[in-house]
């Protein structure tokens, strides 16, 4: 077993290794995520957006999809694998490779977006305030913020966290069943989770994970600590309401995590 560091997160994924799996296995083709990013645009931008910048943008999918209507896409990614395939997909994106505790692109953008959960790998307090200030450095009075992390309050207090969780893969052209055994730090706010891939007729691939559980009011203070006004937070995509302790119901999905994540919208003061 090999890890591949990310920020202080160890972590080995067969996703990351194959990017264009992980479009096949989360295809969101109903656009939710587009839509929540377009919804926030149009409720805390004084015009449409004609630049954003993803951080930790991956394959590339969502950045792709924000370029409809968006002139100018950049995004960052830490991963080589994620980066070479975000430029062989997704020509009109400016695509860049950099830690986003450190990267500067010396310019900024009307957006910052930051989902899939990217901020969850910065497993410290000074790790999670350096990639703020990546944030804070990329934008301009007025630009708006929206970014994900799992939710401590789902995972702590709530039903988020399960020891064990069995979840089926079956999409186009690649089936599995995964097994995935969790692990809770609660004193560390730490998930760690190491996830078995059993793929028919091929060896199996073990994952691993660590990720940091952030409660909605630590989001709000490192927001406000890097210069941005909170606007809003939310346990959905959907903008429903709640308090957001983020209880699930049904079966887990492909990421085998039972959790829900926490949606943070704010803007730079």
């Amino acid at each position: 077993m090999w890890y591949r560091q990310l920020m202080d997160a160890r972590v080995h994924s067969l996703l990351y290794d194959r990017p264009a799996l992980y479009d096949l296995v989360f295809p969101d083709a109903s656009e939710t995520t587009l839509a929540m990013c377009l919804t926030a645009f149009s409720r805390w931008l004084a015009v449409p957006p004609q630049s954003v910048l993803d951080v930790g943008c991956g394959t590339g999918r969502e950045l792709e999809r924000l370029s409809r209507t968006i002139p100018e896409c950049w995004g960052v990614d830490f991963l080589e694998s994620n980066v070479a395939y975000a430029r062989k997909m997704r020509l009109r994106l400016v695509i860049r490779q950099g830690d986003m505790r450190t990267i500067r692109l010396g310019r900024t953008f009307d957006a910052i977006v930051s989902l899939g959960n990217p901020l969850s790998y910065a497993l410290t307090d000074e790790d999670l305030g350096r990639t703020l200030s990546t944030f804070a450095a990329h934008s301009r009075s007025q630009s708006l913020l929206i970014f994900d992390v799992l939710n401590a309050r789902c995972y702590l207090d709530g039903n988020g966290f399960q020891e064990r969780i069995e979840a089926r893969v079956d999409v186009p052209g690649f089936a599995a069943t995964t097994i995935s055994i969790h692990t809770l730090d609660r004193s560390a706010r730490l998930l760690k989770r190491k996830r078995t891939w059993l793929i028919p007729g091929q060896p199996d691939v073990e994952d691993y994970a660590e990720y940091r559980l952030l409660y909605p009011e630590e989001a709000r203070q490192l927001v406000e600590g890097a210069g941005f006004e909170w606007l809003a937070g939310y346990d959905n995509r959907v903008f429903r309401e709640s308090d957001l302790t983020g209880s699930t119901e049904g079966p887990p999905g492909a990421a085998a995590m039972h959790g829900r994540k926490l949606y943070a919208f704010a803007r730079k003061r």
